[in-house]
This record gives structure tokens, sequence and C-alpha cells, in this order.
């Protein structure tokens, strides 16, 4: 088989990133493109994270051109950031035997048009799970309510949408439940993107990983050991309770949108693909359908969502980080005073508020 043209200047050794919000099957995928005997793509790094730090330093008025204050413009900051983090995966792959490199975080899938701009030549492969399917998942693996889990699905995939709809040929889309039921057409049309040929290696990933020392859990407690099961597609909508059938509704314009039933769990609709795949979808594919959607998906929206994959000590560090300038603030004295003022319209009386002042007239250096 001769190799996919090259398009919208993307080159054969470009990197290869795998996005997708978490337990929608990201880190299967990565172990499959994995297997590729050219494309390495290990465990998860959350690279991007120090990116962005990079470009935007938080919690300062100059953090968004920082760069530009010594002479800097950002498509300079963006090739010297390339050229650290490709180096380093760059070795990854060639320490494994293997030309090109990528790489799976599913907080990565908010980051899309920032990962494309530093790396103008890469290539993203998606991918999509039912929404059920992954509120189930995420109850069971981080106990997140099941609301909290389908606002996180929402949010992700808006967001994986609004990113791909600006790379074209450059992003394809696969389903969960495509991939693990008829995995070979759906990565040969994968590929198709990737630019590689497709190889036998990719439906024996399990063989394959084994062979290339891995883990037997990957992220996600993901086995690499396991073969694809059908099965793991539809096994969620069993547990699933009444309020939970209701709350799934709330999804159902957005997984519409993938072709999903509105709450089933079995059936998908066809891939509306104008690029004349059947079973992916291109960016260029996903802007047109996400235009014709717009009266029926508020693409514009994205609730709030908690980070759920961070590390509890880190988090409990930055909560009492925050009590304390939060207690820092509060001792201010036109916080006081404001606090004080609001007071007498929940019927505190006027010596409260004068004795405040006067607390504070004592402070006074």
């Amino acid at each position: 088989m001769t190799r996919p043209p090259v398009t919208s200047g993307r080159v054969a050794d470009g990197p290869v990133f795998v996005v997708g919000s978490m337990r929608s099957g990201s880190t299967l995928l990565r172990l499959i493109l994995d297997s590729h005997p050219r494309i390495a793509i290990g465990a998860e790094t959350g690279f991007m994270g120090a990116v962005v730090g990079t470009k935007r330093i938080p919690s300062w008025k100059h953090g968004a051109d920082w760069y530009q204050r010594i002479g800097w413009s950002e498509a300079e900051l963006d090739e010297r950031l390339r050229e650290f983090y490709a180096g380093m995966f760059a070795r990854y792959a060639a320490e494994q035997g293997k030309a090109r490199w990528g790489e799976k975080t599913p907080f990565h899938t908010t980051l899309v048009a920032e990962m494309a701009a530093v790396f103008p030549t890469s290539v993203f492969v998606g991918i999509v799970r039912h929404p059920g399917a992954v509120a189930v998942s995420l109850g069971e693996r981080f106990h997140y309510a099941y609301e909290e889990a389908l606002d996180y699905w929402t949010a992700t995939n808006l967001a994986l949408v609004a990113g791909a709809c600006g790379l074209d040929d450059r992003f394809v889309l696969c389903r969960y439940e495509d991939l693990v039921s008829d995995p070979e057409p759906v990565l040969r049309e994968v590929m198709g993107t990737v630019g590689e040929d497709f190889s036998p290696a990719l439906l024996e990933h399990h063989v394959v990983q084994q062979e290339q020392g891995a883990p037997r859990l990957a992220d996600g407690s993901t086995s690499t050991r396991d073969p694809v099961d059908p099965g793991r597609a539809h096994r969620w909508a069993e547990q699933l309770t009444p309020a939970q059938r209701t709350a799934l509704e709330g999804t159902a314009a957005l997984a519409g949108f993938f072709g999903y039933p509105a709450a089933g769990s079995e059936g998908r609709s066809p891939v509306d693909s104008a690029s004349g795949r059947a079973w992916t979808l291109t960016g260029g594919d996903l802007a047109a359908l996400r235009d014709r959607w717009r009266g029926r998906v508020d693409f514009d929206h994205r609730p709030p969502v908690p980070a759920l994959d961070a590390d509890p000590e880190e988090l409990a560090r930055r909560l009492a980080h925050a009590e304390s300038a939060l207690t820092r603030v509060r001792s201010r004295r036109a916080v006081r005073l404001a606090d004080a003022a609001r007071g007498l319209q929940h019927g505190r009386s006027w010596s409260d508020l004068t004795a405040v002042w006067a607390s504070l007239r004592r402070r006074r250096p």
C-alpha cells in the first residue's frame, strides 16, 4: 500500500497527538497507535501544561507577553519550545526504535489549538465515547457524581470540536464504539490522516505491547495485555438508574451530533462525512457538521468542570494557599469596612461599624 499524500504542510514525521476525554478509550487508542512499527506514544506526560505555563505566566499582569518585554516574538518562543520538547520525545521514540513520536494526555483535549500552533506539522487523532459510558466509568474510577461527569464530558468534547474545526485534514475523529467493534476499517481511515501505511500490528496491540516490554497496566488502569473487547462498548447501560437516565437526556443534543442515540445503549448513526469517509470525521467534516447543528447544540457554552485527575496533595496545598490568601485579603481595611457595611444591610447596628473603624484606626501605622 502506498502512503497517503501529505497535505496542509504536514510532513510524514510530524508528531501524533491523541486527544479525548478521560475514560473515552484514549489509552486504548494510544496503545494501538504505539504498536505501529514507526510510531512511539508513551505514558501520559501532561507536557502542554508546561508549554502553556511558559507562554502565559499565571498570576502576573505581564504574564501573557513577558517574552515580548525582552524582544521575543511568539513565533520565536514557539520555535524554541518546539525544539526543546520535540527533542525529548524524539529521544524516547529513538530508544523504542521508532521514527515518529506522539503523546496522549486527556486534559490536552482542551489545548488542541495551542498544540497545533507550537507543532505545525503535527496531526491529531481524537476519540469520543457515549456520554453515558464515560460518566459511569468516571464514577467508578474517580467517584464523581453522575451529573458532574456528564458536565465534564460535555465541556471536554465541545473543546475537542472547537480545536478540530480549525485543523481540516490534520485532525481525525473516531468513536470508541466503532474502534472496538470494527477496528480495521476505522484504523485504516485513521492512518490515512496520520500519514502512515496500515500495519497488521495495530490489530495486535496486546501482543506488541508485551513484546515491547510495556507494563501490564497503563494510565487509567488500562490493561496492555487485553485484546479489543467489543462487549465493553455497551455494558455501562445495564448499570444506569432511572435518575441517571433522566440526567443523560441533558447531553442528547451533543451526543446526537456525534451520532449517538439520545439516551439509549445501542446503535449509532453513520458518520456525517463530507470527505467521503465511512467511519471517521476530519476537522473539516466537524466544521461543516457544527455549522449545521448550531440550532441544536450550543457550541459556545461549556459547563465548568473540576480537575478530575489532579494530585490530591497538590490540591490540598492549593486549598491551603487560597485560604491563607483569602485571610490576608479579608484582613485589609477596605475589605473589613465593606463587610461591616454589608452587615448594616442585614440588621447590624451603627455601633458595630464604628467599632470596626476604631479598630482599624488603632492599627494604622
